[in-house]
């Protein structure tokens, strides 16, 4: 498959996107939105894309393989990927937190799920794309190497975390889906990009690496012990009109993440021949099978277990999203009793 082609799907799922938040949150919300994942994007990718590919930066994590596809449309690609992989996460992990209880409707757990649902997805888009040759990372990094399929490094799995709750879900939560966005000072909030952004220039590696990693701790104590709501009121949504259905239009992102993993398993046993990369694909699997309500936890659990036994020791990354699932379950039954 060309890279353009994945361009346009990605445009493509991005216009559901905005049509689906749109009609759920209105304008001014769809509109921050999309406004600051493309700006924050830009700013990651833009120049660090550029630098790379046309000065062949030797601190560029990784590179395009592709012969025929030019630098803009790569920096776009990658720019429209986060914006694409960020909106499914926060929408997955909001479908999701109706499963938690007492933690229904709160800011820090949709915004700590949605960091492991882009994670989720990255790894089994990262672990296509290398193996179809699209990019490869150009740094070592083999921790957990016998975990991951695919030569997926770990540092993936961090970067798909980091980036989405820090730059974009935690300031855009509180500032305008919080009590908060009444406030006068609300945007100081932006301070959380910023200072990921300036970690980002700290060497040795390990400072920035030990600062994101705090900052990932600290957003999963903020998880369990913040009592902070999503606030909606004064939020206008526009009325349906030419008949629209509701369910179907919620459901639409469900759709394209489904989509996605059915373009990957194509991809990973048509064009490359190699049925080990679907091993990539349970993580985000079963965080869909989470997001459908109806289908009961403890079937999932069971199927997650299941997957190590029958697979290998790298299917055991699919019992992560079940465990942190489940460990909120159990957390919230046991405020509530």
């Amino acid at each position: 498959m060309d890279l353009k082609i994945v361009l346009l799907i990605c445009f493509f799922s991005i216009f559901i996107f905005i049509v689906h938040s749109y009609f759920s949150r209105g304008f001014r919300l769809t509109f921050n939105f999309f406004f600051f994942a493309f700006l924050v994007a830009i700013i990651k990718e833009g120049p660090m894309m550029i630098n790379g590919i046309l000065v062949k930066n030797p601190t560029m994590p990784y590179e395009f393989l592709t012969k025929n596809t030019s630098v803009m449309i790569e920096t776009m690609l990658a720019i429209v990927g986060w914006v694409f992989t960020i909106y499914l996460g926060w929408y997955i992990a909001n479908r999701i937190a109706q499963r938690l209880g007492v933690w229904e409707n709160r800011i820090f757990p949709v915004v700590f799920i949605s960091g492991l649902v882009t994670a989720s997805v990255g790894y089994a888009v990262e672990a296509t794309a290398i193996g179809i040759g699209w990019w490869q990372w150009t740094i070592e990094d083999i921790r957990l190497a016998g975990f991951l399929a695919g030569g997926v490094p770990l540092i993936v799995f961090e970067t798909w975390t980091h980036f989405p709750t820090q730059y974009l879900l935690m300031p855009y939560s509180i500032i305008e889906c919080s009590r908060f966005k009444r406030a006068s000072w609300k945007g100081i909030f932006f301070l959380i990009p910023f200072v990921h952004s300036v970690s980002t220039q700290f060497r040795p590696e390990l400072i920035r690496t030990s600062i994101e990693h705090i900052a990932l701790i600290i957003l999963f104590i903020l998880a369990v012990i913040s009592p902070l709501r999503f606030e909606y009121s004064g939020v206008r949504r526009p009325s349906l009109r030419w008949n629209l259905n509701l369910k179907l239009l919620e459901s639409l992102p469900m759709l394209i993440i489904m989509m996605l993993v059915l373009i990957l398993v194509f991809l990973d046993l048509i064009k490359i021949h190699n049925a080990q990369l679907l091993i990539s694909l349970l993580p985000v699997i079963f965080f869909i099978l989470l997001a459908i309500k109806r289908i009961p936890l403890l079937w999932i659990v069971f199927f997650a277990l299941l997957c190590p036994l029958i697979l290998n020791r790298q299917a055991l990354v699919a019992v992560v999203p079940v465990t942190v699932i489940l460990g909120f379950k159990i957390l919230a039954r046991i405020k509530a009793g």
